[in-house]
């Protein structure tokens, strides 16, 4: 029966340091986890820093082209350009024969 026991306690010990190895505070799972983590934390670092440049170029650009900055206020800030000429929308006239609209649909028998 000793020879049992000490195979039964041998085996209890395994057993527990097998799973704080795999499933412990710094088990095997947490680990794959966490590179999984970086992986994704890595990728979207990658991500931000070509928008980051993406922007910085823009920035440049709207300091040295005076074209495109006045493209970018008048699409995003809705600003007219003191060059621009602003056309008005043509007004439609009564054509009616009494000049009042609501005899033009008595006219059509649109009751």
């Amino acid at each position: 029966m000793k020879k049992g026991r000490r195979w039964l306690i041998v085996l209890a010990v395994v057993a527990v340091v097998a799973f704080l190895f795999l499933a412990g505070p710094n088990g095997l799972v947490k680990l794959i986890k966490m590179k999984h983590r970086e992986a994704e934390l890595e990728k979207r670092m990658i991500e931000l820093q070509a928008e980051i440049e993406i922007t910085h170029q823009k920035v440049e650009r709207l300091a040295s082209d005076p074209d495109f900055l006045r493209q970018v206020a008048k699409e995003r800030l809705q600003m007219i350009d003191p060059q621009d000429t602003v056309k008005k929308e043509s007004v439609q006239t009564d054509t009616t024969p009494s000049g009042n609209p609501a005899n033009d649909s008595l006219n059509r028998g649109d009751r």
